[in-house]
């Protein structure tokens, strides 16, 4: 678990309560294949990686704690794809903070093939998975 951060008290109070649990092995694997083999790439990544469980872990409690106060809210989340495919990232977090929270993850995948769903790459990516066409222009950010 992660039990301190180097922030001051008004600082803290817009992110998850200390300590917030660790990122699973199997998000930690996937951010690392993410951030590729190569040295420059792997130099702090365990920081890295404790900086993104923190914004997982913050995300969550914000979910769960409007969750407490709201008992009938249904609650859209969008959030990039890392965050949650595989119910992994924010998911685990927020059931780490509300254990029986019932929650649906919709994972969006740009794919050259979009209309061919290819069952060892998209099955348990998401509950519900929508293939785009990658060759289609994207909006600016």
């Amino acid at each position: 678990m992660i039990r301190s951060i180097a922030l001051q008290k008004k600082q803290k109070k817009w992110l998850a309560p200390l300590p917030y649990g660790e990122p699973s092995e199997t998000y930690g694997a996937k951010f690392k294949a993410l951030m590729g083999p190569s040295p420059e790439a792997q130099m702090g990544i365990d920081k890295i990686l404790a900086s993104q469980s923190l914004w997982d872990a913050t995300m969550s409690n914000s979910v769960a704690r409007y969750l407490k106060e709201n008992k009938r809210a249904l609650v859209v989340h969008l959030v990039g794809a890392f965050h949650t495919e595989s119910r992994l990232g924010t998911i685990e977090h927020l059931l780490r903070y509300r254990p029986k929270t019932r929650a649906i993850v919709v994972t969006v995948r740009y794919e050259d093939d979009f209309k061919t769903f290819d069952k060892a790459k998209h099955t348990d990516i998401g509950d519900y998975v929508i293939l785009t066409d990658a060759k289609q222009p994207r909006s600016k950010r």
